[in-house]
């Protein structure tokens, strides 16, 4: 499949921070996030650390910090992607590929909207505590929220009271790191395919247990089957558990399988 020569990265606190140096080597990269960096990011978001970010916003911030990094340019948009609008912003204009790298399902929900609307594919890369994982999102033929549990709709930081973006879920630094390594590693696969039936759509790394991918869904295992055949592999299976009982056992072959 055709690079991206343009990408949107939506997003620019944690996972971005690990992303953006890998993405910036590959293509042009518009940033956009309207958050400011505060000085309680700073045990994962590396800008944080610096006295003079408090305050300012982390699209322009981060975009500062990498741009003598690059080969490519990198474009910030200091704005939240709120709806389809943002394709209006001259910034924008080229872009081939979207990455999420929020912390909500109602921003994941307006990326998938943009993508299906510019015909572009999306990304959606996030994280909880231990965890990191990324969804493929591809217009008309693969959307990730018709496959997976992404939970409730979680609001936007546009859309929060205060209260409500100081309940989120704890991070970490190494999880945001899962969750920008799964993204990449869907990257790849779409660089790599040359058919989608054939790219990663879901990408998972835990800390806890380990790691997970999923190709594109294969619509023949949706097809049902038709009686006589569903009656036949049942009675094979019974004949099965018959000859594999140990002698003397009961074993009930009255039961449908």
């Amino acid at each position: 499949m055709k690079p991206p020569s343009k990408i949107a990265l939506v997003g620019a606190g944690g996972i971005s921070c690990h992303l953006l140096p890998i993405l910036s080597f590959e293509a042009d990269i518009v940033l956009i996030d309207g958050d400011t960096y505060e000085p309680e990011n700073s045990s994962r978001q590396f800008p944080a650390l610096y006295g003079s970010s408090h305050g300012a916003n982390k699209a322009e911030y981060l975009t500062e910090l990498q741009a003598t990094q690059t080969t490519h340019d990198i474009t910030p948009l200091s704005c939240y992607m709120e709806g389809s609008s943002i394709v209006n912003y001259p910034e924008f204009q080229g872009v081939e590929m979207i990455i999420g790298a929020v912390d909500n399902n109602q921003s994941r929900k307006i990326i998938c909207d943009v993508a299906d609307l510019l015909d572009i594919p999306a990304i959606l890369a996030g994280n909880e505590t231990n965890m990191g994982d990324a969804h493929l999102f591809l217009p008309g033929i693969y959307d990730p929220f018709e496959h997976h549990d992404f939970g409730p709709m979680t609001k936007a930081p546009f859309s929060c009271t205060s209260t409500e973006q100081l309940e989120k879920e704890p991070q970490t630094t190494q999880a945001n790191f899962l969750a920008a390594s799964c993204a990449v590693h869907i990257l790849m696969s779409w660089r790599t395919v040359s058919d989608p039936k054939y790219v990663t759509v879901y990408s998972n790394l835990d800390g806890r247990s380990c790691s997970r991918s999923s190709r594109m869904p294969d619509p023949r295992i949706n097809v049902v089957m038709i009686p006589e055949v569903d009656e036949t592999i049942q009675n094979y299976l019974r004949d099965n558990l018959k000859r594999a009982a140990p002698a003397g056992s009961c074993v009930d072959t009255s039961t449908e399988i």
